[in-house]
């Protein structure tokens, strides 16, 4: 089985520590969201957590369904809260961000949910499905970036020093983000020749020799163009084990679709041509074959069955070799993951 696709949702904690230089009601003021926000985040990294190591959307849907509770909650403390001195501005602006956390996760990411169930279809519906999970990375991101500002400008208008820190909360989710983006980048070049792969062994199945060779030839050009892109990418942390490994991949497709695929294109026409044959010979009736008859039929038959024993021989090369790169690949992403994923506490 492929490893399932991550999830990305780029969001961070607003980072500072708050010093109040005249009076504490301003910082209790701004703790109230960050602490909201902290408790939030929390439940964004184990989500997120889950995802990258493996888990499908459908199977965290409760997980996503809590946050969607947890934000709803904050709403509803955030509506009941009065602005400090007459000033709301730090409150709406909060109250909007959390608007738009919650359209993220319970419409657009309830989106993606069900995207997931289609995405392996083509190589377009699963760039969709991660486009997608980028989309809605890009809205909370710039939604973060807004009430950033506002926060700190409350606080520069209530004489509140802020020293801004790197939280370990924060550096977890840009590390989660970090890492959904390159594999996604990666699983793509990878998708494409796999699915491609895919669409060739459809058509043997079908005996659709033209179609076997229209898609065998594409398979070729998506393994090459893949190789090509491979290289432009750069190690991630200095580890290259993704790009070796999807490289192993892509370059075990081009050699079956230029050294295995002919062999059983080639069994496909000698099996028509051979069915034509038969169908010839047997309706002729025996009393009238003559030497020359039984000889042809007898070279067709010989000629089938080794194009059947090539076959069958390059049928068990292109699975054995084809698994072999598959587990490597998986594995390396199992590692990369298990590695690279921050866990979601």
């Amino acid at each position: 089985m492929l490893n399932k696709i991550v999830v990305m949702m780029m969001l961070c904690v607003i980072s500072f520590t708050v010093y109040a230089q005249s009076g504490d009601s301003p910082v209790d003021h701004m703790s109230f969201f960050t602490t909201r926000e902290g408790e939030l985040s929390k439940k964004y990294l184990s989500y997120m957590s889950e995802a990258a190591h493996g888990n499908r959307a459908r199977k965290i849907e409760k997980k996503r369904q809590e946050i969607v509770l947890e934000i709803k909650q904050s709403l509803a403390e955030v509506n009941r809260l009065r602005p400090y001195k007459g000033d709301a501005s730090l409150r709406n602006a909060y109250k909007n961000y959390w608007d738009i956390l919650l359209k993220v996760f319970n419409e657009d990411y309830g989106k993606i949910v069900n995207m997931e169930e289609i995405a392996e279809q083509s190589y377009d519906k699963m760039e969709a499905y991660l486009l997608a999970q980028e989309k809605a990375g890009e809205v909370l991101e710039v939604a973060h970036d807004s009430v950033e500002v506002k926060y700190e400008s409350f606080a520069a208008r209530n004489n509140v020093t802020l020293i801004h820190t790197d939280t370990k909360m924060s550096k977890k989710m840009r590390q989660v983000g970090r890492v959904n983006h390159y594999y996604h980048e990666l699983y793509l070049i990878f998708f494409k020749s796999y699915k491609q792969e895919a669409y060739v062994m459809d058509a043997i199945n079908r005996k659709d020799i033209n179609s076997v060779e229209q898609n065998n030839s594409t398979l070729i050009r998506f393994a090459e163009e893949g190789i090509t892109r491979l290289d432009t990418v750069k190690a991630f942390n200095g580890d290259g084990s993704l790009i070796n490994n999807c490289k192993k991949v892509l370059a075990f497709h081009k050699l079956e679709a230029e050294k295995y695929i002919p062999v059983m294109s080639d069994y496909l026409l000698k099996a028509d041509e051979f069915e034509k044959i038969k169908k010839a010979y047997d309706a002729k009736p025996s009393s009238k074959r003559t030497q020359t008859d039984i000889d042809a039929y007898n070279k067709a038959v010989n000629q089938m069955n080794e194009a059947v024993n090539k076959s069958n021989s390059a049928s068990q090369a292109l699975y054995a070799g084809n698994q072999k790169v598959l587990d490597g690949w998986n594995q390396a992403v199992k590692n990369f993951m298990e590695h690279y994923v921050p866990k979601g506490k």
